[in-house]
């Protein structure tokens, strides 16, 4: 296990664990904390397929925790996939790929302060499209023709 750690006024870690095959990243700045795991940082989305997702906030303690009115979602490429948000709850979303393959970071931004001011919270989602399964195949010529030579089998 490999640690580094940086403090400029907050405090960067990279945590690296050959043996378990994963990274950890952290970042802490002024009670605020961002911890993403290297085999977990963008889910996969084959691009014929959509998916629901939700959005959760937990307190310092990691307590289940509510927030200010309704959520706002975003994401990076309106041509690699849509948010459809849910009519009845913000928290709920829909990701639709477009049918393009690529990554898109979904955003969802909320009001954590429950009193009379406004304390923006930012949660994010990396979000990789890639090609759904294949349904057809194609043969095609590699490079240019070649004469026959004595050591060419040839196929009955």
């Amino acid at each position: 296990m490999t640690t580094v750690q940086f403090q400029l006024g907050g405090t960067l870690k990279f945590l690296v664990d050959e043996a378990a095959g994963y990274a950890l990243i952290t970042i802490k700045y002024d009670g605020f904390t961002i911890t993403a795991r290297g085999d977990n940082m963008a889910y996969k989305l084959p691009n014929d397929k959509l998916i629901n997702v939700k959005v959760s906030y937990v307190d310092a303690s990691g307590n289940p925790a509510t927030v200010d009115g309704d959520v706002v979602w975003d994401v990076s490429d309106e041509n690699v996939v849509s948010v459809q948000v849910d009519p009845v709850d913000s928290t709920q979303a829909r990701i639709v790929p477009s049918g393009q393959v690529g990554q898109v970071q979904v955003t969802v931004t909320a009001d954590a302060d429950l009193g009379e001011g406004t304390r923006e919270i930012i949660t994010t989602s990396d979000i990789e499209i890639v090609a759904g399964e294949a349904v057809a195949g194609t043969i095609s010529p590699v490079g240019e023709p070649q004469p026959i030579g004595e050591h060419v089998e040839h196929h009955k």
